[in-house]
């Protein structure tokens, strides 16, 4: 059975110090160099976490990536712009990890003519031609015959609504106004379908879908039967048609909805640890999926990872294991991303003892 975490990206980006030997303010010239420096520096890093599935960072456009750099004087982060002379200072995050995000909470979108007027669509060429795909390519091209990689991923379209209505206001909203969420999750949709054909136009081998927010701690099974399911099955049909695997990711509860879930036919599910007044159980829920799908595992970050003594994650991989033989495959890997608290060692040892319980059945979705 192999071993990954999923948001491989934001790991990188926590621990860019520990993984890439330079200083932390330095990640963002990482994530603005040019496409042959980002590869050098993240093949160091997979040398250093063997993960058996590769997740590439988002590249920033290729006029963001030529016109900014970034430098440190006296304690402070600075942008500059390099064709307009300019300086920006940069807060410092907030949040403990590299960088700061927060849900939008301002309702732009009304009303149909709002959302037709304020959903702007690109296509993929569109997005190639502006350099979203040249850290991906890079690293299809330099190790794509001998790694599994993940080339990305889309929001799905419940989540993203809250970008034009905001997250507060976005479920009631489900009761209120449901024309209208279903209207904006079509365009939003279309939006979607082209983020996954530029994604597949690189080559690589899986696409992800982060149906965040649709799970049983948030709506009912009945919105998410509405609201989620008719998206996603769309999505993953989309990525089959170019011959990639699907992996649905949900960070929530999702007991209550294996059949619907199952029913999409995905080729993998990853969900999150049980919390939050909800539990998912890796043992039943692998034994309900069966050969329909195969799962990652949802092994807790925090207390076991971070935290766990080493025969805690040595016993817990033991038991995620053993359940995952139950499923069509099982990859190993924590149920929500590695916290910045996590040194590298830690890692290496999660690495490595996943690998001697799952040596005997390596199976990538």
């Amino acid at each position: 059975m192999p071993v990954t975490v999923l948001y491989q990206p934001l790991y990188q980006q926590d621990h860019f110090a520990e993984l890439a030997g330079r200083p932390q303010w330095d990640m963002h010239n990482w994530l603005h160099a040019d496409p042959e420096d980002h590869l050098r520096t993240y093949l160091d890093m997979v040398a250093k976490t063997p993960f058996d599935i590769l997740e590439p960072q988002p590249a920033p456009s290729r006029q963001e990536r030529e016109s900014t750099d970034f430098v440190a004087r006296d304690g402070a982060l600075f942008r500059r712009d390099k064709h307009r002379d300019t300086v920006t200072r940069l807060a410092p995050p907030m949040s403990g990890h590299a960088l700061d995000q927060k849900p939008n909470q301002t309702q732009y979108v009304f009303d149909k003519a709002d959302v037709a007027a304020q959903v702007k669509l690109e296509s993929s060429e569109q997005m190639l031609a502006r350099g979203d795909n040249d850290y991906l390519d890079a690293l299809v091209g330099a190790v794509g015959d001998e790694e599994f990689i993940l080339s990305g991923g889309v929001i799905g379209t419940l989540y993203s609504c809250a970008q034009y209505v905001g997250m507060t206001n976005l479920y009631p909203m489900l009761v209120e106004q449901p024309d209208l969420i279903e209207y904006l999750s079509h365009k939003i949709l279309e939006g979607n379908v082209e983020q996954i054909r530029r994604l597949a136009a690189a080559g690589g081998d899986a696409i992800f879908i982060d149906d965040a927010t649709a799970t049983s701690d948030m709506i009912s099974v009945a919105h998410y039967e509405r609201f989620s399911l008719p998206y996603v099955k769309e999505m993953v049909r989309e990525i089959h048609a170019f011959g990639h695997k699907a992996i649905l990711i949900y960070f929530g509860g999702i007991a209550d909805r294996l059949h619907q879930i199952a029913s999409i036919e995905a080729d993998a599910l990853s969900m999150e640890t049980s919390m939050k007044s909800y539990v998912n159980d890796i043992g039943e829920i692998a034994e309900e999926v069966g050969d329909r799908m195969t799962l990652f595992g949802n092994i807790d970050p925090l207390a076991v990872l971070e935290r766990g003594s080493p025969a805690d994650l040595e016993a817990e991989i033991a038991s995620q294991v053993a359940a995952g033989k139950h499923a069509r495959g099982f990859v190993i890997s924590t149920g929500s991303p590695i916290t910045p608290g996590t040194p590298l060692s830690r890692v290496r040892q999660f690495i490595d003892l996943s690998h001697k319980h799952g040596a005997r059945r390596r199976s990538l979705p």
